[in-house]
């Protein structure tokens, strides 16, 4: 049986290795791994012009972390602790992921992925989630990471996946303040969206956490089945 193209997200950085410091395309092959597992083709995107025939040639999308969103693209002007923002990207991710829904294919959105969703969809974002209040606690920045808990809505399409109560992870400093049109299927203890769907497609899940990173496998699965 033919294994279903899923599209993963990359980014543009810096790296060094051996004695080599050079530009580089970037996706952490947990992702690429995940998708293995879960029975798909995994095919990495970089940012930049992707016309429709991209598009026609996948069956699934995984918007992969990343760099902070440009808050202008939500109406705001940066705040101190927002620096690194890539237009290039916001712009090649939101065309993409624009066509992807169009065609209604599956789609699986990661930490900015959640966050490019939401905005797309007229929702906003926490910059600074020590700043803001009720969050200050949330934890995962500064390079560290932590664990906790997300409790999933019952009925909804992630909860049927993983249940109605999961450990995530953080690594980041912003958040979903207000997820627009889509559906919030999970939040954590402190009130901060952690999951969101499209109501109105036939797969399209986004969560704040690295399911990636800690072997939600059943999610990347479900990704695949419903691609085939």
């Amino acid at each position: 049986m033919t294994r279903p193209l899923i599209g993963i997200t990359g980014s543009h950085d810096r790296a060094t290795w051996d004695i080599w410091v050079d530009d580089v395309v970037l996706v952490p092959a947990a992702y690429t791994k995940a998708v293995e597992r879960a029975g798909g083709q995994p095919i990495v995107i970089p940012p930049g012009d992707c016309d429709s025939s991209l598009v026609e040639k996948l069956d699934g999308l995984v918007v992969a972390g990343g760099a902070d969103l440009n808050p202008g693209t939500y109406g705001e002007a940066p705040v101190p602790e927002t620096a690194d923002w890539r237009d290039r990207q916001d712009a090649s991710e939101r065309g993409l992921v624009a066509a992807v829904l169009k065609r209604n294919l599956p789609l699986l959105g990661i930490c900015r992925g959640l966050q490019l969703l939401a905005v797309m969809h007229g929702g906003r974002l926490h910059q600074h989630l020590p700043g803001t209040a009720g969050h200050e606690e949330h934890g995962g920045t500064g390079g560290t990471w932590t664990d906790h808990e997300v409790a999933l809505e019952p009925g909804s399409r992630i909860a049927s996946i993983l249940g109605e109560s999961v450990t995530g992870n953080s690594g980041h400093h912003q958040g979903v303040a207000d997820a627009g049109t889509l559906r919030v299927t999970g939040r954590t203890p402190d009130g901060l969206i952690e999951a969101a769907e499209h109501p109105d497609r036939k797969f399209c899940i986004a969560v704040q956490w690295h399911p990636e990173m800690v072997r939600h496998d059943a999610l990347f699965a479900a990704l695949v089945a419903a691609a085939r």
